[in-house]
């Protein structure tokens, strides 16, 4: 089904019938994990810094919706806050087979609001359910795609109406990986992460570039982070306007940490321009 085809019926809701099994490239963690009790865990706090000269950030013309797009949308796939502390990057371990559960009566939405994805990057659960929402009064078109050299559309999701909520079904969440997201409605500076994780030591730096991760069992494991990539390569054009923008793959650190009984530990990262 494509989009004039839904277009026809505005009170069709597609559903992806299929998300996808991650090329090991793609994933952040490759591990089989038990839930079990955690008893004097240790503590993993750190910063994600942005070093090295700063990038010019790029405000994304709006060509279609301005009524509810606004005329201009902030950068936000490099977002600094105090001393340069990096949001939205991603710290996991890599390593781990077994850990605390992941929390229970948590729910999980990605939600469309004034021509954004919110929350721009999420973590969630593999057998979770994921709700989208389109909160604007305009289409809206979630369409997802795998990182990698092949890339390929995973989910394909219309949403003329607002208030339109579809449903991710537990088993239509795949394997380990990330999802990234765009719009296909003419909306081509929306992008947005999901990471879908099997255990639940993965986290989100927020505004200052700051993360804590608790209840680590004792061991030695990887830690790995994850940010998106914010360098514009190409444009792909259609009509005189921009369809897309093509970003720089994700970056990559991995460090190794040890913990014993009720330790804690800081690791920091630093994320520089390629």
């Amino acid at each position: 089904m494509n989009i004039s085809q839904i277009l026809r019926n505005r009170t069709v809701y597609l559903v992806c019938v299929v998300l996808f099994a991650f090329p090991v490239s793609t994933s952040l963690a490759q591990t089989v994990y038990k839930e079990i009790q955690v008893k004097r865990g240790g503590t993993i706090t750190g910063v994600v810094k942005f070093v090295g000269t700063l990038p010019d950030l790029v405000q994304f013309d709006v060509t279609k919706n301005p009524e509810q797009c606004g005329h201009k949308k902030q950068f936000d796939r490099l977002i600094l806050g105090k001393n340069n502390g990096v949001k939205n990057a991603v710290i996991c371990l890599e390593n781990i087979t077994e850990g605390k559960p992941f929390p229970t009566n948590v729910k999980y939405t990605l939600n469309q609001k004034n021509c954004e994805y919110i929350p721009h990057v999420q973590v969630v659960p593999v057998g979770a359910q994921l709700q989208i929402v389109n909160s604007d009064n305009i289409l809206h078109n979630v369409h997802a795609y795998t990182y990698g050299e092949q890339v390929r559309t995973v989910c394909n999701i219309a949403q003329p109406i607002k208030g339109q909520c579809t449903t991710l079904k537990q088993s239509q969440l795949g394997k380990t990986g990330v999802v990234l997201t765009t719009c296909d409605a003419g909306h081509p500076w929306m992008t947005g992460n999901l990471i879908l994780c099997e255990h639940p030591y993965y986290v989100v730096t927020d505004n200052k570039g700051r993360f804590t991760m608790t209840d680590v069992p004792v061991g030695t494991y990887k830690i790995k982070m994850w940010h998106e990539g914010f360098r514009i390569v190409s444009k792909e054009t259609e009509n005189g306007k921009i369809k897309k923008y093509n970003f720089e793959d994700p970056y990559k650190v991995v460090k190794d940490v040890t913990l014993s009984e009720e330790e804690k530990t800081d690791v920091s990262f630093e994320l520089a321009s390629r």
